[in-house]
């Protein structure tokens, strides 16, 4: 079957997938997913708790109230870039192999330490390439985020290529795939606003829920590419 007759599967496929990868494991999943959040994102200086007291209610008015912490969560955000790279593929290499059917165990999602200067020099690529491309407008640094989607996923099939030739292989595998990739994420939407309204808490569902898909939708990405 030559790629153009190939039928893709739809977003809700992939979900179903997703969903028979979980079952029996969603704690696993659900943990990873915190400890990745507290490792990368929960402390840095947009994000987490910290960003959510800088306003405080006082004499019957809202007020800004110092970020005494501030210095603290900047060096959280140096710590979220060094070692963000290594742990997103940690969690790319988990959720692989639960698409995969393999045995996957909570310690996978530090795997990506293993190869600490490949994952730490593609994430480094990714923040960079993508903030470039987002200066000129929004939609191209979102393209260009979608377009290095699949990376850590190549290098978790691929360990022995470098970080640059895995963006070139990313790029590659989702060329003339950037729509159905978005039309795949815009499926979350209606979960997403759930994680929003439930302050959050959704989210602990949602994020193992999309990654697996994602997982799913990579192995699909890739069949046709072998094809």
């Amino acid at each position: 079957m030559t790629e153009g007759m190939r039928r893709y599967r739809e977003p809700y496929e992939l979900k179903i997938s997703a969903k028979e990868n979980l079952d029996g494991r969603w704690l696993v999943a659900i943990a990873i997913t915190v400890v990745a959040w507290l490792m990368v994102d929960a402390f840095t200086s947009n994000s987490g708790a910290n960003a959510m007291v800088k306003y405080v209610w006082e004499n019957g008015r809202i007020v800004r109230e110092a970020a005494a912490s501030s210095s603290f969560n900047n060096l959280m955000s140096i710590v979220a870039l060094i070692i963000g790279g290594p742990v997103e593929f940690g969690i790319a290499a988990y959720f692989l192999k639960l698409a995969r059917y393999e045995p996957a165990e909570f310690t996978d999602m530090f795997s990506g330490f293993s190869l600490f200067k490949t994952n730490f020099v593609l994430n480094l690529l990714i923040v960079l390439f993508t903030l470039l491309w987002t200066l000129l407008f929004i939609i191209p640094g979102i393209i260009a985020g979608i377009s290095y989607s699949m990376a850590y996923y190549i290098v978790n099939d691929e360990p022995e290529i470098g970080a640059m030739e895995a963006i070139r292989k990313s790029k590659e595998m989702m060329y003339g795939h950037k729509m159905r990739f978005f039309r795949f994420c815009m499926s979350f939407l209606g979960w997403v606003l759930i994680g929003i309204i439930t302050f959050g808490l959704g989210m602990i569902y949602v994020v193992p829920y999309y990654r697996a898909a994602k997982a799913n939708f990579y192995l699909d990405l890739k069949e046709s590419c072998s094809v």
